[in-house]
């Protein structure tokens, strides 16, 4: 962890210093380059580079200040969780203006109904902010992470996700004992205003990454059903999702849908314009804690009927 920060903390406050001192020449060729249709996107991408990468340098410099006045208090952890809002709120605004979105939100009286497992798509790493501007931030709703190790290397996420109780996992192990039983454990003492999240596709939908599981599992019908029954989703991976429910105290669910973040999801598709002007819809549902089957069998088959539901919302919205 040491080493990794050693490392990280200096290149992006490094980067940031460097890239702010060369802005008045890059925002000089961005705007040349936005005035060709295939980097259009170059100057709103170059603003919320520079932006994101002050946003992590103001929150490593706060996160030392927390560490200083409130480590060992009681008021630490409640600390941090507010600089993960101020983070997560300032790089949706960011990319808001930036890139001139619009936000369509449905079924958001669900997220005002208490503490809740949240299940959302994941297409993009910008849709990563969708549960703490919509649900963590507005009821304060501590939620706990389910992420990928290679979050790591963002050093905001390092420092404050790994003083949160959150839980970074291998991907290609994801589904080992080992990961099952560290998800479990984010439930086993949640506080009153306190929920989970977890990605049950576990990386970013691709077409691409679609195709390469299509060839990775040509001899496994199941995995060829699922993948024709989820056309614009991945399969879920069981192993943290049913490992959560499991070991869900009570909680309800709360899945997230949404569209317009494709245009996200890849640094090219930022600088070619594929986001500029996107309309992102969203859409939230709840299902009770009641409505969750308590056997193995069944959680699978409720995890697979409600990606039934993520795909018909998906395809609704891009319709």
């Amino acid at each position: 962890m040491l080493a990794r920060r050693l490392l990280t903390i200096p290149l992006f406050v490094g980067t940031t210093l460097l890239l702010t001192g060369l802005l008045p020449m890059l925002l000089l060729v961005a705007l040349l380059l936005s005035i060709f249709p295939a980097t259009r996107g170059a100057l709103a991408t170059l603003l919320f580079v520079v932006g994101y990468l002050w946003c992590e340098t103001i929150g490593i410099v706060a996160s030392l200040v927390i560490w200083i006045r409130y480590h060992g208090q009681e008021s630490f952890l409640p600390a941090n969780f507010t600089l993960q809002c101020w983070w997560a709120n300032a790089l949706k605004t960011l990319a808001q203006t930036f890139y001139r979105l619009h936000f369509h939100v449905e079924g958001a009286e669900v997220l005002g109904q208490g503490p809740a497992i949240m299940l959302p798509r994941h297409p993009s790493i910008a849709d990563t902010v969708i549960p703490m501007v919509y649900y963590a931030i507005p009821q304060q709703i501590h939620l706990r992470y389910v992420l990928k190790k290679e979050l790591l290397l963002d050093p905001c996420l390092d420092i404050v996700g790994n003083r949160l109780p959150n839980y970074f996992v291998d991907r290609g192990g994801q589904d080992s004992d080992a990961a099952r039983a560290g998800v479990a454990r984010l439930v086993a003492d949640l506080g009153d205003q306190e929920g989970a999240l977890i990605y049950p596709e576990g990386t970013r939908f691709t077409p691409a990454k679609r195709a390469a599981l299509k060839a990775r599992y040509a001899n496994d019908s199941d995995m060829l059903a699922q993948l024709e029954r989820w056309p614009t989703l991945l399969p879920p991976r069981l192993g943290g999702t049913l490992a959560l429910l499991q070991a869900n105290p009570g909680l309800d669910v709360v899945f997230c849908a949404h569209s317009g973040f494709e245009g996200s999801s890849h640094f090219r598709n930022l600088i070619n314009g594929s986001w500029l002007g996107a309309d992102i819809r969203l859409r939230f549902w709840r299902v009770p804690f009641a409505a969750i089957p308590q056997d193995a069998a069944g959680r699978r088959e409720f995890v697979f009927a409600q990606w039934d539901e993520m795909q018909r919302s998906v395809s609704a919205m891009q319709s």
